[in-house]
Formats: structure tokens, C-alpha cells, sequence
């Protein structure tokens, strides 16, 4: 983990510290990122999604930091998320990163899903199962997700998704 030129260090939680502290903590690298400075892609600004704002934190940061397990709308913390809180902007800045310039890299594999009506990009670093998705709008992107790749057949079936929209484009 770590061996390319560009991605930085977790932000692991210190037990000594209280939840809050952690999560204020990641709330203030959140917001350096993306609210007081905004990352770009192919260009545009990438936004975040402002509304709904729980503890008077915005939802994209939720997004980035909680999952909704049971898929029910209620988000509790993922300490893989919020340890790699420093990769979402990275990965946006980093994405047409020279493999040969890093060890054990190969490269941030880049693809497009329909959505609706928009389209969506997925920024996938296979070697360290991380994603971040983006959403193309007219003069912006806007920043859906980012997660670290829990399961096998997960990871596998996003490899399958950008071999199979390399093949489409080819």
C-alpha cells in the first residue's frame, strides 16, 4: 500500500482521541478539498453535494466517510472511507498518473457508466481497490462517492465494467 509517487498516507484513527475529535479531524481535510478549494477533472470543477447537511457537515462528506449497509438512508462510519479521506482529491488530481513512474502501479483504470441521464466516471486503483466516482454535469463534475473495495467479487466486477467499456471504445 503506498508505493506510488502521488497517494497519500491514511488518516487512521487514534484511539486516544474521541470519535468526534477523528471525525472533525477528516471534516476539516474534507473541507479543505473540496469546499474551500475545489479539485478539477478533464477541466471543470468537481462539486459536492451541499444538501442534506447533517451535523453541519455536508452529504458528499458522509458519502465518502459512512456506508449505508442495510441501504436504508442510514449512514455509520467506515474506517476504511474515512482512513483514505486524502485519496478522494488525489485520485481526481492523479488520475492520468504514468504507471512507470511508480512501483507495484498500474495506473488509475478510467471508465464511463450511463446514469440516468448523466454519465458517471469511475477512477479505479485496482492495486489498492479504491474508487472514486464523479458525474459529469454541463460545467461541472460532481463528486457521487469514493470507497475502498471490501469483497473479491466486487473488485472483479469493476475490472470486468472497465474491460468492458475498453473494448466498447476500441
Amino acid at each position: 500500500m503506498n508505493n506510488n509517487c502521488w497517494l497519500p498516507q491514511c488518516e487512521y484513527y487514534d484511539s486516544s482521541e474521541t470519535w468526534q475529535d477523528y471525525e472533525n479531524s477528516l471534516y476539516a481535510i474534507f473541507r479543505a478539498d473540496f469546499i474551500e478549494d475545489y479539485p478539477q477533472f478533464e477541466g471543470k470543477d468537481v462539486k459536492i453535494r451541499f444538501h442534506p447537511i447533517e451535523n453541519n457537515k455536508e452529504e458528499a462528506f458522509y458519502h465518502v466517510t459512512c456506508q449505508d449497509y442495510l441501504k436504508d438512508g442510514n449512514r455509520v462510519p467506515d474506517f476504511r472511507r474515512c482512513e483514505r479521506i486524502r485519496w478522494v482529491r488525489a485520485f481526481i488530481e492523479n488520475y492520468q498518473c504514468d504507471p512507470s513512474q511508480c512501483t507495484d502501479c498500474d495506473g488509475i483504470k478510467v471508465w464511463e457508466k450511463s446514469y440516468k441521464s448523466n454519465k458517471r466516471v469511475h477512477l479505479l486503483f485496482e492495486e489498492e481497490r479504491y474508487i472514486v466516482v464523479l458525474e459529469r454535469r454541463k460545467n461541472y463534475c460532481l463528486l457521487i462517492t469514493a470507497f475502498y473495495i471490501e469483497h473479491d467479487h466486487t473488485l472483479s466486477k469493476k475490472v470486468k465494467e472497465y474491460e468492458q467499456y475498453t473494448n466498447e471504445c476500441s
